[in-house]
């Protein structure tokens, strides 16, 4: 199998990336598709995906072992996506604690990564990232119109998802050999993107929401939260809205 399989459609990139892996494709294959009809986001949500608008991309990484810092890929990619767009688009995006990136506070990109786990030990694990490259604001749902927003519509210009796709590779590939190694460049360039600290956050867990304030990204790529009554957290997952960024109030 050619390393890139691109399809015209898929339900998600991930799915069929995962199908991949089960029947034992190696690391580095990549799916990419024009349209998905069922993109996945984070918690069961959707990710809009219209035809020739945006990049739909899943990567496949094999860890050698299991190791505390996969919990903190998807901080990685963040990172590598930022880097990727930067290079290609010379833009400058904001990461939002975990793994959102944002352009004139609204949500650029989203990141999935989802592990096959047996017998405590690491099979693989499939990176879905989602960028809205050209999409205009009727691409979007009109649920998150108000909260979406693409490159083309932050800067005016049409761009060419071939060479943000380009960029991506070689930085998902640049992430494979620096994990988990290479940590320390990966942190301080989350934390110089991260557009979450200094901010009024709502904690969510479940049901529950609790007011906070984000302090910083620990060395573990968790979140270090002050809630009203002064006590602290360090979040290492879980859903974290910040007031001031639309549609995350």
């Amino acid at each position: 199998m050619e390393r890139i399989l691109h399809l015209d459609i898929a339900d998600s990139t991930n799915n069929k990336l995962k199908e991949l892996a089960a029947a034992g494709a190696p690391e580095g294959q990549i799916v990419i598709a024009q349209e998905q009809s069922a993109g996945k986001g984070r918690r069961g949500r959707s990710f809009a995906s219209p035809k020739g608008a945006g990049i739909y991309f899943s990567y496949l990484f094999k860890p050698v072992k299991m190791t505390a810092e996969l919990s903190a890929l998807t901080a990685w990619t963040a990172v590598a996506v930022h880097n990727a767009i930067k290079a290609a688009c010379g833009m400058e995006t904001g990461i939002k604690w975990v793994n959102d990136l944002v352009l004139n506070k609204k949500k650029l990109c989203g990141i999935l990564t989802e592990m096959s786990i047996e017998d405590g030990h690491i099979k693989y694990v499939v990176i879905g990232i989602g960028i809205n490259v050209n999409h205009k604001p009727a691409d979007f749902p009109e649920e998150v119109r108000e909260i979406a927003t693409s490159l083309h519509i932050e800067s005016g210009q049409t761009f060419s998802r071939e060479a943000i796709t380009e960029e991506l590779i070689k930085e998902l590939d640049k992430l494979r050999e620096d994990f988990p190694l290479g940590k320390k460049a990966y942190l301080e360039a989350y934390r110089e993107a991260c557009v979450t600290i200094g901010k009024e956050v709502c904690v969510i867990s479940g049901d529950s929401k609790r007011h906070a304030k984000a302090l910083r990204i620990n060395d573990d790529f968790s979140l270090e939260v002050e809630y009203e009554n002064g006590q602290r957290e360090s979040l290492s997952s879980g859903e974290v809205s910040v007031r001031g960024l639309e549609g995350y109030v």
